[in-house]
């Protein structure tokens, strides 16, 4: 994949991922809050090799653009798009988290901004959705704020630490 790197105001900017940042990435993402709101794929303890292996992942064999978000020039956080195929190719899915220090500074609802910018305007995509379990109220914030709207709420979809979770699923689409 390309390098690309994306600057937004308030001091973020979003960076393509390189091996150089795993540690980093470990120290955020190594937080039961995080792993909590996300798919069980997105590992409990988070090690430095987790971080490693995810980064050659998204390097060298996905497709999908994954950025870091660096937060006055400190990494924060990892927002990524899911590209859709076949009759879903015009969508993506948005997925993101954030270091626990970096909450409620307005970073995450920037990131996404940026990012529905890039995807609308440079990777032809018309849809992006989510799904955010619901006890997640700061993420569905975040899309709340960035232009999305709960499209329904899937009942009892979310198996996570043995508890059955409702799932918004929310959407915002290129005008």
């Amino acid at each position: 994949m390309k390098y690309i790197e994306i600057f937004g105001k308030n001091a973020i900017t979003l960076r393509s991922l390189q091996t150089s940042m795993a540690s980093d990435i470990a120290l955020q993402a190594n937080d039961p809050e995080i792993s909590m709101y996300l798919r069980d794929v997105f590992p409990y303890p988070y090690s430095e090799d987790h971080a490693l292996g995810f980064i050659n992942m998204v390097n060298n064999t996905s497709k999908d653009p994954t950025w870091a978000i660096y937060y006055q020039n400190n990494f924060a956080g990892i927002i990524s798009l899911t590209l859709q195929h076949d009759i879903y190719r015009h969508s993506a899915e948005i997925g993101f988290w954030l270091g626990k220090q970096f909450h409620n500074k307005g970073i995450m609802t920037e990131a996404v901004n940026l990012v529905c910018n890039y995807s609308f305007s440079e990777l032809n995509i018309y849809r992006i959705y989510a799904g955010v379990f619901e006890p997640n109220a700061a993420s569905k914030q975040v899309l709340l704020k960035n232009g999305f709207e709960v499209e329904g709420i899937r009942k009892m979809s979310v198996l996570k630490n043995k508890k059955f979770l409702n799932d918004f699923l929310m959407a915002k689409v290129r005008t």
